[in-house]
């Protein structure tokens, strides 16, 4: 085989032929490796042993992108800031109510946005947003819609926009709340990211939470990188700061089980000073 046909087969899909735009058959890491390699003035070519015939090009079908989770506490569960609790008691009441409010208040003529509720928890690790998420759910009545982003990102180029849509798709038909964990590295700011497709993605995903009818939460640590546009997009914001010694002491309380063999010089508020 001639240079020429070499680097034909590296720089074209065996499939479709297509490498640099997009193509079901090639991933993310590959196009970006191939890419950086030729642009560079690397010679690039597979190994003899190493290239597979064009029949034999295929990947396993990915995983789903989105878990559906039986949400496993309510809001009595939740050792929380007033703040935050009144925000997400905020969040509840517009929820159960929001039909009230929009119709016969008359608040849709005024509203720019009457569809769907999308909520935007922020604060460190640790902080209670996950099990905030559950609660939400579970207050509801509803199932929790675990977006994987690793599935959801790591997708062959051009499938990315589908699958987006589909997870859309599956958690409004079973009426699910949707949770995306690390929402920042879903969200990122369009001008950060590595490839136009990427880009792509975020629109498609603006689009998505902007158009959505059902619940949507969005839980991170690092609002400061998520795309601004996502703002206006959001109806209801809620910080999750880190617990002061008062909360840590009901954490403490809380986790602990009453018939649990304890020494008597265990001091929950000493514990939480610490």
């Amino acid at each position: 085989m001639g240079k020429e046909d070499r680097d034909q087969w590296i720089v074209k899909c065996p499939k479709c032929g297509r490498i640099r735009e997009s193509c079901r058959h090639v991933s993310r890491d590959d196009v970006r490796r191939i890419i950086h390699l030729l642009d560079a003035g690397v010679e690039v070519y597979q190994a003899e042993d190493e290239r597979e015939p064009p029949e034999s090009h295929v990947h396993e079908a990915p995983r789903p992108v989105a878990q559906s989770v039986t949400p496993r506490f309510t809001m009595a569960d939740l050792v929380l800031a007033e703040a935050t609790r009144e925000g997400l008691l905020d969040a509840l009441t517009e929820l159960r109510h929001k039909g009230l409010m929009y119709r016969r208040w008359g608040l849709k003529k005024v509203m720019k946005k009457t569809k769907g509720l999308s909520l935007l928890f922020a604060g460190p690790p640790g902080t209670g947003k996950t099990m905030a998420a559950e609660a939400i759910a579970s207050e509801l009545g509803r199932p929790l819609h675990v977006v994987n982003y690793a599935q959801l990102e790591n997708m062959w180029v051009g499938e990315t926009e589908k699958n987006i849509e589909h997870v859309f798709h599956a958690a409004l038909e079973a009426g699910a709340v949707l949770f995306f964990d690390e929402a920042d590295a879903v969200f990122q700011r369009r001008g950060f990211m590595a490839t136009p497709w990427m880009n792509r993605d975020v629109n498609v995903l603006l689009a998505q939470v902007e158009d959505y009818p059902g619940v949507i939460v969005l839980a991170t640590n690092l609002a400061k990188v998520m795309d601004r546009a996502l703002d206006r997009r959001l109806d209801i914001a809620v910080e999750f700061p880190i617990p002061d010694a008062a909360l840590r002491q009901k954490i403490y309380s809380r986790l602990v089980p009453k018939e649990a063999p304890l020494s008597k010089d265990i001091d929950y508020e000493i514990l939480a000073k610490k």
